[in-house]
C-alpha cells in the first residue's frame, strides 16, 4: 500500500508544478530546476505504476500502456531540448514543448481521471 501513496502523492504534486511550469517564463533557471523535479516526479510515478496492480492483481491493466508512453515520453522531450540548445531549430523546442503537454494530459489528467473509476484508490478515498 505504500507505494500507492507514493505513486499518487508525487502524481498529486505533479499536477500543479507542471501546471505552473507551463504557465511561467521558458528557458529560466527556475524553468529548468523545476522541470528537472517535474520529470524526476513522472519518472517516480512511472516506475512506482509497475508495481500496483490492485484491480487485477498480479496482471496490468489497459491503464499501464501509459507507462512506457510516458517514459519514451520523457526522453524524447529532453533529447528534444538538448538539440534545441545546440542547434537553436525551433522545431525541437516545439517537440519539447507539445510533447511535454502530452505527458501532463495524457499521463496526468487523463490517469488521474480514470482513478476516479470504482475499485480504484481514489474513488473508495472521495465516495467510500
Amino acid at each position: 500500500m505504500q507505494i500507492i501513496y507514493v505513486h499518487a502523492t508525487l502524481a498529486l504534486l505533479a499536477v500543479p508544478l507542471g501546471l505552473y511550469i507551463f504557465l511561467t517564463k521558458k528557458g529560466t533557471k527556475q524553468h529548468k530546476m523545476l522541470g528537472r523535479i517535474w520529470v524526476t516526479f513522472l519518472i517516480i510515478v512511472s516506475l512506482t505504476a509497475i508495481f500496483i496492480q490492485t484491480i487485477n492483481p498480479g496482471q496490468y491493466s489497459w491503464i499501464h500502456l501509459l507507462i512506457p508512453f510516458t517514459l519514451v515520453s520523457l526522453i524524447y522531450s529532453i533529447w528534444n531540448i538538448k538539440k534545441y540548445k545546440k542547434t537553436k531549430i525551433e522545431r525541437y523546442k516545439y517537440s519539447h514543448m507539445y510533447s511535454m503537454i502530452g505527458v501532463y494530459v495524457g499521463a496526468l489528467l487523463i490517469a488521474g481521471a480514470f482513478t476516479l473509476m470504482p475499485g480504484r484508490f481514489f474513488h473508495h478515498i472521495l465516495f467510500g
